[in-house]
């Protein structure tokens, strides 16, 4: 059955998660993504309704305040884009106009607020909330895997999560991916816990985490709109786990219906979740019907955006139905990878065994140990990964963004990786006994199992804290590394923080005023390069190659056509700068006053 997690566990997550915080805060220099650039916009319009609020409470609540200060980026809910708000207002170092005239043009209506604290840079203020979001899953992680699947299975998932390239990546960011991706798990955790055990009544606590699943709920609604796949998921899932408690009977001149006991978190996603969300979405105060038709009526009519995959750009739906599985089993660290596959054959023991006749013997006996407490506790855990997923492989979803769109299933792909490197320990425990002798010495195999977790997560921690500013371009050993990009011919960089390679280059070399044409890097990208001082305050950016000085490619197969324009406009048979980790090209720098190359980032 459950095992409560104890104060060591706690410990232990709490251990990991500061681990992971340390790693993140240590590899902030990542660059700014297309999408966080927005939302560094938005963070920042949103964070003068606090002023309001603070000295007059019954404006700030009126439809003018709010149409006023968060009308920009609607289509999202406002809940992170708040925090990282708040977090820039507390903690940001902000420019005083006073002394620095030209920064007036940088903040919204024209005027930075007094900084409170001023501990770190404005991007890094306004990143912190994500950071410490992604940090707790790490924490979320461990304590789950202990209570329901064992210590050995918690602690690869852990490790598994913090040390994936792509999801390292994505960690950093102000934006909307692991936030709601840590609500997610969070919610999944409530739920599993507000269902008493088999065969146990409910008591006072499972009313407790009901309550908390609506409100997990419906902070993961006001992150992002991932989280409406999550109700119908559990709904699923219980009929199904529970299926052999329904029936219909005869009884006398009548039909006895028989369901099992309906969870107390159903009701409190009907009930706490919608109060939740319209209280922590301003835009939903004065007139929610007509903002949540706009705000679905964006999503189901999404533009698609181009994908390269495997050597054919798609333009348009249908796009390939595999995308995110094999997307994910090339960009997830391979030991990872074949762990999940070991834990997901664990998933069908039931299967196997009935079928045991079809499979050797031994494959039978490693399926008999599903490290399982509770019945449907992995089929809950592969269906949180499943649905995610097959979301986005529908051919009709636009694909675009890497793996970022399925990320909040992935937890729950290590999870089940967890449940592998279970299945490994067991073998090498089969081995021991086998060999006898030393081997069976609790020493020994607990140094076995700790070379085993070394083998296995070692490699991957590796390649995580490598190239971290290029990680959403990792692609593992068993695709061929970065090469996979060129080769297998895939997507290569997907959101415009490639620029951030190239501007030591920028700095040291350009002259001053020199025109720039970031390419796929957006303005206000640039606008926090400046105010962090990262860029030349010199440095005009322009957005069209034929009135710049230097152009920036960012390596997207759609966009090869413009690269060789630019060659031909500028004269030039190579690049000044090329930002390249493993020898695959992510950024080109055409300088059009360049006579031969003048840098080279390998």
């Amino acid at each position: 059955m459950r095992v409560a997690p104890t104060r060591r566990d706690a410990a232990v997550g709490a251990a990991l998660a500061v681990l992971h915080l340390a790693l993140l805060a240590a590899t902030l220099d990542v660059g700014f993504s297309r999408d966080e650039s927005f939302y560094f916009n938005a963070a920042e319009q949103y964070a003068g309704w606090y002023d309001i609020l603070l000295t007059d409470p019954g404006k700030a609540m009126s439809k003018e305040s709010v149409d006023h200060f968060f009308a920009y980026n609607g289509e999202h809910p406002a809940l992170p884009k708040m925090l990282y708000g708040a977090s820039w207002r507390l903690f940001g170092q902000m420019h005083d106009p006073a002394t620095e005239p030209w920064s007036r043009a940088w903040y919204f209506e024209g005027q930075p607020p007094e900084p409170i604290l001023g501990w770190f840079s404005e991007s890094t203020a306004m990143r912190l909330p994500a950071l410490l979001l992604a940090s707790f899953l790490v924490f979320a992680i461990y304590l789950f895997g202990v209570e329901f699947l064992g210590r050995r299975v918690a602690l690869f998932a852990a490790l598994g999560w913090m040390f994936q390239p792509h999801a390292f990546w994505h960690s950093h960011f102000a934006c909307f991916d692991v936030p709601v991706t840590a609500m997610w798990f969070i919610t999944a955790w409530a739920f599993l816990k507000s269902l008493p055990p088999p065969g146990k009544p409910r008591a006072p606590t499972h009313w407790r985490w009901a309550l908390l699943t609506g409100v997990a709920l419906g902070l993961a609604l006001n992150t992002k709109h991932n989280a409406f796949f999550f109700p119908p998921l559990a709904f699923l899932w219980w009929v199904g786990a529970r299926r052999r408690e329904f029936g219909v009977s005869l009884e006398g001149a009548g039909l006895r219906v028989r369901i099992p006991p309906i969870p107390l978190a159903f009701f409190a996603m009907l009930i706490v979740t919608p109060v939740v969300y319209w209280a922590l979405w301003p835009k939903l105060w004065h007139d929610p019907i007509e903002h949540l038709k706009f705000y679905f009526g964006f999503h189901a009519k999404h533009e698609y955006y181009w994908v390269y995959y495997f050597g054919t750009l798609f333009t348009k739906p249908p796009f390939p139905l595999p995308f995110p599985f094999l997307m994910s089993a090339m960009t997830i660290p391979g030991t990872t990878v074949l762990l999940f596959a070991a834990g997901t054959l664990r998933l069908f023991k039931e299967h196997l065994v009935r079928t045991g006749a079809r499979f050797s013997a031994g494959l039978a006996r490693v399926a008999e140990r599903m490290p399982v407490r509770e019945p449907g506790v992995i089929l809950f855990v592969f269906l949180n990964f499943l649905v995610p997923f097959a979301v986005i492989a529908y051919p009709t979803v636009p694909h675009f963004g890497g793996t970022k769109h399925w990320l909040h299933g992935v937890p729950f792909a290590c999870l089940m990786a967890g449940v592998g490197f279970e299945v490994l320990l067991d073998g090498l425990k089969d081995v021991a006994d086998r060999v006898g002798g030393a081997l069976r010495s609790r020493r020994v195999q607990a140094a076995g199992a700790a070379m085993a977790l070394l083998l296995f997560a070692g490699p991957a921690a590796y390649d995580t804290l490598t190239d971290t500013a290029d990680g959403s371009s990792y692609y593992n050993a068993y695709s061929g590394g970065r090469a996979a990009m060129g080769e297998l011919g895939m997507q290569r960089e997907f959101w415009g923080n490639s620029s951030y390679s190239a501007l030591p280059w920028i700095n040291e070399v350009l002259p001053p005023n020199s025109r720039v044409d970031f390419h796929d890097t957006t303005w206000d990208a640039v606008r926090m390069y400046w105010r962090d001082g990262l860029l030349r305050r010199d440095v005009i950016p322009v957005w069209d190659y034929k009135n710049a000085d230097a152009f920036l490619f960012h390596w997207h197969k759609e966009f090869t056509d413009i690269e060789a324009d630019c060659r031909d406009y500028y004269r030039l048979e190579v690049p000044a700068f090329v930002a390249a980790p493993e020898g695959v090209p992510l950024l080109d720098a055409w300088w059009k006053n360049a006579a031969k190359p003048s840098g080279k980032k390998p």
